[in-house]
């Protein structure tokens, strides 16, 4: 059988198109454009500190009031980001020469506080900014998403920040110095791309690609990626064109989750919304049979402890990303410090985020996550070697566990009723296998000459995969 691609390598055929978003791209712009605007940075003398203070207009209750933008310094220089209004805040720092950003966005009756970020280092440094803001934001998007029952999307706004800066009063952004303020060569160039919904040209890191800021990646499990627009960036200037890896989706993450997930989403059925959510809970249902216990009873057993109880008390009820402070145990997300999506379990080494930490995350190892700083931190609390986590390895343990148990895993697990109901066009243990041969290419340390793809096809070929019955001819 050839492969298609991606999902459908054993559907047979793409499953029919179901829905709509309505999208239209700008006239003006396909998304895969990129300028480099000139940035001259401020001197940040010794143990001096410089302050932006936010100031914000009277808001009525029924607009957004938010402020952002984005910097870049050495690792060094200290940051201290203070604001009353809301506890939810994005504030992504990167290792330089990559861009940081920051921001939040929130509803509010009346004046809001001041909201201030400083920077302050022991030696003469520079700091560069871009695009410091501050005021009252709205866009039709908000009336969308409450005309069409999809106010979830209203609730997590300030992960979106800055890019959702739409002003449509504009607050004062000042700053406090003990000294005029000086600056130094040379300049930083900041890459911007263009988005084909929105046409603003919004910063990228161009060196460094995942270290996403206004844009997300296109291609990741599948990198590099050769899709044009996504994966190819001309100057508008020079008419240069760069190739990149992962590749940049076209609109930015504002336009994204407003004008394409959103309308896709309301449409999509029960089956297609948790579709993501199964695949996560059969690696975990996976592992659990291999250790005939949960990760929570394991541990529990171990310890004599609870994981949650753990992990609470060792991160100190903070988010490990954000340093904000959680509301409480059942608001904590534990992470998979290593990835489940490697087969690992959920263990001692999990890591306190919250919601919006948890959710930037995603699948991604620490190493494309956290800075330098925050890895060495990481590895004294939970007690992995910065080794492990900067160099992601899948779970060799688990992988052997599954290589010499193969009838078990094709005859018995992968049988089970709920991984061979067909949803949309897709077999939930076809899935399974392939996710698993994604995990054997991403081991740097040991070399498997094998492929649970091929010995899914082979036995099912063979028909002896499936003794169950019932009529799995419509299975593949």
């Amino acid at each position: 059988m050839a492969k298609l691609p991606g999902k459908t390598a054993y559907s047979g055929v793409r499953r029919t198109t179901t829905r709509k978003s309505g999208f239209k791209s700008h006239p003006d712009s396909t998304g895969g454009e990129y300028k480099t605007e000139s940035v001259t940075p401020i001197l940040l003398e010794a143990g001096k500190t410089l302050t932006f203070v936010f100031n914000f207009p009277r808001s009525d209750g029924q607009t957004y009031v938010g402020f952002g933008g984005f910097y870049q310094c050495e690792d060094f220089v200290q940051i201290t980001f203070n604001n009353p209004n809301s506890s939810k805040n994005e504030f992504s720092r990167r290792t330089p020469p990559d861009t940081s950003k920051f921001g939040s966005m929130w509803i509010a009756n009346g004046l809001s506080e001041p909201v201030t970020i400083s920077f302050n280092s022991e030696v003469d440094t520079y700091l560069a900014i871009y695009n410091f803001e501050c005021g009252l934001i709205w866009h039709e998007a908000f009336d969308a998403a409450r005309e069409n029952d999809q106010t979830g999307y209203l609730n997590s706004m300030h992960s979106i920040m800055p890019e959702a800066g739409f002003y449509t009063e504009d607050g004062q952004v000042s700053f406090n110095y003990e000294s005029p303020l000086k600056y130094i060569n040379p300049n930083i160039n900041l890459h911007l791309k263009s988005c084909n919904r929105c046409a603003r040209f919004l910063p990228i890191n161009l060196n460094n690609e995942r270290e996403t800021l206004a844009f997300s990646n296109h291609c990741v499990a599948k990198a590099p990626c050769t899709h044009k627009g996504f994966g190819l960036l001309t100057n508008i200037d020079t008419g240069e064109a760069v190739d990149l890896h992962y590749g940049y989706q076209l609109e930015c993450r504002f336009c994204k989750k407003y004008f394409v997930n959103m309308p896709l989403n309301w449409q999509r059925t029960a089956a297609q919304m948790k579709e993501d959510g199964q695949r996560r809970r059969n690696f975990e249902l996976l592992i659990a049979e291999i250790y005939q216990q949960s990760p929570q009873l394991s541990y529990r057993t171990q310890t004599g402890r609870e994981l949650l109880d753990d992990v609470w008390s060792r991160f100190k009820g903070q988010c490990f990303n954000c340093n904000n402070p959680i509301q409480n145990k059942r608001k904590m997300h534990l992470d998979h410090t290593r990835p489940l999506a490697l087969l690992w379990p959920l263990d001692g080494t999990a890591t306190a985020l919250c919601a919006t930490c948890n959710t930037s995350k995603r699948d991604r190892p620490p190493s494309q996550f956290y800075s330098p700083q925050q890895l060495n931190q990481l590895s004294l609390l939970t007690g992995l070697s910065v080794e492990e986590l900067t160099v992601p390895e899948p779970n060799h343990e688990v992988i052997k566990e599954l290589l010499a148990r193969l009838d078990w895993l094709y005859e018995d697990f992968l049988t089970k009723p709920a991984l061979l109901m067909e949803r949309d066009g897709k077999i939930t243990a076809e899935l399974v296998v392939k996710a698993l041969d994604k995990v054997l290419r991403r081991s740097q340390q040991v070399e498997y000459d094998f492929s649970f793809v091929n010995e899914y096809n082979r036995r099912r070929d063979s028909h002896i995969t499936f003794d169950i019955n019932e009529d799995t001819d419509s299975v593949v």
